[in-house]
């Protein structure tokens, strides 16, 4: 995973949504994910996401996963579950993730590729609550309209400090989720 040259392009509008406690859960009774397998995704979530994709928004994911400097999962692990989750959300077109503590790495995994930004400017800024990816996204992809959707305290924490639309979770998936 070598670092990547930042190529910048211009969807118009970038939904950012969080992962876990957002758009998925475990399917086993563990608080967190524990291989790629289980999980599955949080009712209302595909349908607010597939509402958003359908008016033009691209779908890009963020999330600390702390897991991997805590020894619970392994790095090529972490990769697998985030392409498990595009696989169950094929909207969702990259998810990048902070896998340690001092929010210095970041990877962006899209279904084919990952690349790493951890020698990006923004290191040591990645992890939630502060913006670091946030700003990463908004960066690559230039785009003039921007939401963030979590479920967390960090999450509304990381999207006022990066300037953007924050909405919470639960209300973004009861409000688009039925559509």
């Amino acid at each position: 995973m070598e670092q990547e040259d930042i190529e910048t392009i211009n969807p118009g509008k970038i939904l950012i949504v969080d992962m876990d406690g957002t758009v998925r859960s475990p399917r086993s009774d563990n608080k967190f994910i524990q291989h790629p397998g289980d999980q599955k995704v949080i009712q209302g979530a595909e349908g607010a996401i597939a509402y958003f994709a359908d008016e033009g928004w691209k779908i890009v994911a963020v999330t600390n996963q702390a897991g991997v400097a805590a020894g619970k999962k392994s790095l090529s692990s972490c990769v697998k579950e985030q392409q498990q989750t595009m696989i169950l959300l094929p909207e969702i077109e990259e998810v990048y993730f902070c896998p340690d503590f001092a929010g210095k790495k970041c990877y962006c995994v899209t279904p084919t590729e990952v690349k790493d930004y951890s020698k990006h400017e923004l290191s040591g800024t990645f992890r939630k609550p502060n913006p670091g990816m946030l700003l990463l996204v908004m960066e690559i992809h230039n785009a003039d309209k921007v939401m963030f959707v979590g479920d967390r305290p960090e999450d509304k924490q990381a999207a006022q400090s990066a300037k953007i639309k924050f909405q919470q979770a639960d209300n973004w998936r009861r409000t688009y989720g039925d559509f």
